[in-house]
């Protein structure tokens, strides 16, 4: 009989160490689990520290390749257009022996420029002159012409005659600004948008001389198609 209890309590003492060494692995294989948890390491991207915007890319205006010569300054492009360089001569013209009155104009042959533009707003030069200049408007006028026996003509001065008292005007000044942009590198804009029609500028300086010099061109109206 005491045999038969000691084998009983040997048999659940075993049981016991089994079931004990059981649940022993069971919290020691948790325990790895987690210990031996792998993530994966990523780096997070930089934080640019707060300021200005980013500038963008400024704009370098060509220089004209002569001086005391306008071109005209393609913005699209960024390019500097050459404009016809064309002699005009000073007519006098006096009107039953000047009675009637007289005008001194500029005649260009040819009724229409080569070198043509469309039509539109903020028509920009640019014009490079030597280190002496002082005013550009002094010596440099913005003319229309207009077309008159086979030529372009803008009437320059005009006087009154005592048997009239009307003045007869052919073409106009136009007004423009001028402003300096870099060594002697000049940004001349019109004070109105320019129509279509023949224009030029002309040096006035001297209004003594027979024949002066006219940089030409020409506006078109913009086509609609």
């Amino acid at each position: 009989m005491k045999k038969i209890l000691v084998s009983v309590s040997v048999c659940c003492f075993s049981m016991l160490v089994f079931q004990n060494s059981t649940y022993g692995q069971t919290v020691v294989k948790r325990g790895v689990k987690y210990d031996t948890l792998i993530r994966r390491h990523v780096d997070k991207p930089a934080i640019k520290p707060a300021g200005k915007p980013a500038a963008k890319e400024e704009i370098v205006i060509p220089t004209p390749e002569f001086i005391d010569q306008p071109y005209y300054y393609d913005k699209d492009s960024n390019k500097l257009i050459k404009l016809e360089d064309a002699t005009a001569q000073m007519v006098t013209r006096k009107k039953t022996l000047g009675l009637k009155g007289a005008k001194r104009s500029l005649a260009v042959d040819a009724v229409s420029s080569k070198i043509r533009f469309t039509a539109k707003k903020d028509i920009v030069f640019i014009m490079k002159t030597s280190a002496d200049v002082i005013d550009i408007t002094s010596y440099i006028k913005l003319y229309q012409f207009a077309p008159a026996d086979q030529k372009r003509e803008v009437t320059i001065t005009s006087k009154e005659g005592i048997l009239n008292d009307k003045k007869e005007e052919n073409g106009k000044l136009i007004p423009f600004s001028v402003k300096l942009i870099g060594a002697d590198n000049y940004v001349i804009k019109c004070g109105e948008q320019l129509s279509a029609g023949e224009y030029g500028f002309v040096w006035v300086k001297n209004m003594q001389l027979k024949a002066f010099t006219v940089f030409a061109f020409g506006i078109d109206w913009k086509s609609s198609n």
